[in-house]
């Protein structure tokens, strides 16, 4: 390979012109988990972060080695003014959600969740870090540009065509990238562990009781407790480096959601395996989600049509009483 192809190959992977729908799909998934963190959050909204949480903001200062943006600090620290940073926090998650004002949503909810998170952060577990960070690089993405009120509102007025334009995908391989690191990492630092390499990892974890969401049968096989603690570090190694391979990309994806799903029925952990497994949509080539989604979309309106004709046929039935009667005789 020469310089020359590898600027190229660069600049084709960051910048060449594709749909958005991956990203703006993203969206709508990311605006559904955070909506679900705050409902979670708001029956226990000022213990955590109003004016009399258990970790007061003396002490977060003092435990601080670095200074932070926070929203919270610069509000009067009333009751009162926890409550409507909690309510301003929710409708621009919906704002967010639907692509309305789309890019100020985003900076909005970022600066939101940073707050949150920079207020207290013993509550916080991976899962919020992956949306924080998955939040700032969909700021710079094209957010709006499919399935939203923005588009619909510009295309409304004659401002855009129909057609949902290509744009650079530069943000949406960031939010690639950033889901291969983590899986990467966590196969890297589970690796160097000996309850991982031993193949026991699993039976620890899997009774880890405060954890626990629902019942688990009891693993007994040292043979099975191995494979699933192996397998695990298969899944991870493969989401973090040969998911970048288009032949095994759909089979990898399939199997970490599997894994996640696994994760999910067994251990409580708020949100987490939705919030990594959301950003999988990423990683589909826009071309295999929009035959999925017209495909979809044709056979809704096939079972909606035939749900409509079924009234229409029977009022017809009704309003012939006679020819109805013939035919029941006939048949």
């Amino acid at each position: 390979m020469t310089l020359r192809s590898f600027f190229n190959s660069w600049n084709e992977f960051f910048f060449k012109p594709q749909s958005p729908i991956p990203v703006c799909l993203f969206r709508i998934f990311f605006g559904v988990i955070v909506l679900a963190n705050l409902l979670m959050l708001r029956p226990e909204w000022l213990m955590w972060y109003g004016p009399h949480a258990f970790m007061s903001l003396d002490t977060m200062h003092q435990l601080s080695r670095n200074p932070g943006m926070s929203l919270l600090e610069l509000l009067p620290q009333t009751a009162f003014a926890m409550n409507v940073f909690f309510w301003v926090f929710l409708l621009c998650t919906v704002s967010l959600t639907i692509g309305f004002m789309s890019r100020f949503s985003a900076v909005a909810v970022y600066l939101c969740l940073g707050s949150i998170q920079l207020r207290n952060w013993y509550i916080l577990n991976s899962g919020d870090t992956l949306m924080l960070v998955s939040c700032f690089f969909l700021m710079f993405s094209p957010l709006g540009a499919a399935y939203s009120v923005d588009r619909w509102l510009r295309v409304r007025r004659g401002r855009l065509e129909p057609a949902i334009p290509l744009c650079a995908p530069w943000a949406q391989r960031m939010l690639q990238i950033q889901t291969a690191v983590v899986y990467f990492a966590t196969f890297y630092w589970k690796s160097m562990g000996i309850l991982w390499m031993n193949g026991t990892a699993v039976y620890y974890a899997l009774r880890l009781e405060d954890m626990h969401r629902f019942p688990i049968p009891p693993l007994h096989s040292l043979a099975l407790i191995k494979t699933l603690t192996w397998m695990t570090l298969v899944i991870e190694f493969a989401l973090g480096v040969l998911v970048w391979f288009k032949e095994l990309r759909y089979p990898v994806l399939l199997a970490g959601l599997c894994l996640h799903l696994g994760i999910e029925y067994a251990m409580n952990i708020p949100l987490f395996e939705w919030m990594i497994v959301a950003t999988y949509v990423n990683f589909i080539y826009p071309e295999d989600l929009s035959r999925t989604l017209t495909w979809t979309r044709n056979r809704l309106d096939k079972l909606f049509k035939r749900t409509a004709s079924l009234p229409a046929a029977e009022k017809d039935r009704e309003s012939m009483p006679g020819l109805a009667i013939a035919r029941d005789n006939h048949a």
